[in-house]
């Protein structure tokens, strides 16, 4: 399931991320995460290419968490809509490198997400052009609880 821009419903994250963060970096949150609406269930996108999570303070990490439980939370919103409480996220790791990944980062935001949402992904599709993804993959799936890596599906772009 790939993603068609044409279908996205907007980005409807509330306004308070403008007094908290600098033009630039929420311009970069905005572009690549996003949340819309198809077939009657909420969709997450995360496009990685362009965050390197070692060039970014922790305020900055806080914020980019933030926001992603934001998008999640929207994510949901829209599931529920139509009687559903799972939604689906699109993981883009196309051209992404080492340095767009720390292991300690991600062990974060699993920790935080599988915490406050479990069992609310239906499918978390994780597209990938990357050579080194599979060495990552090899790593960071013995930190993924089974339940969320049976609903993980791989593609290859």
């Amino acid at each position: 399931m790939s993603l068609d821009k044409t279908e996205i419903v907007g980005n409807t994250f509330p306004s308070n991320f403008d007094s908290i963060c600098d033009d630039k970096f929420l311009s970069l949150l905005k572009k690549n995460i996003f949340v819309f609406e198809r077939e009657n269930m909420g969709h997450m996108t995360l496009i990685l290419k362009d965050f390197y999570p070692c060039n970014i303070n922790k305020y900055k990490r806080e914020i980019f968490i933030k926001y992603i439980i934001c998008a999640t939370e929207e994510s949901i919103a829209i599931s529920k809509k139509y009687n559903k409480s799972t939604f689906f996220t699109h993981l883009y790791l196309n051209n992404c490198s080492a340095k767009n990944f720390s292991l300690g980062f991600f062990k974060k935001i699993n920790k935080i997400l599988s915490n406050r949402f479990d069992d609310t992904v239906e499918n978390l599709y994780i597209y990938n052009n990357s050579t080194i993804f599979s060495n990552v993959w090899k790593i960071i799936r013995n930190f993924i609880d089974k339940d969320t890596l049976n609903r993980i599906v791989l593609q290859s772009d």
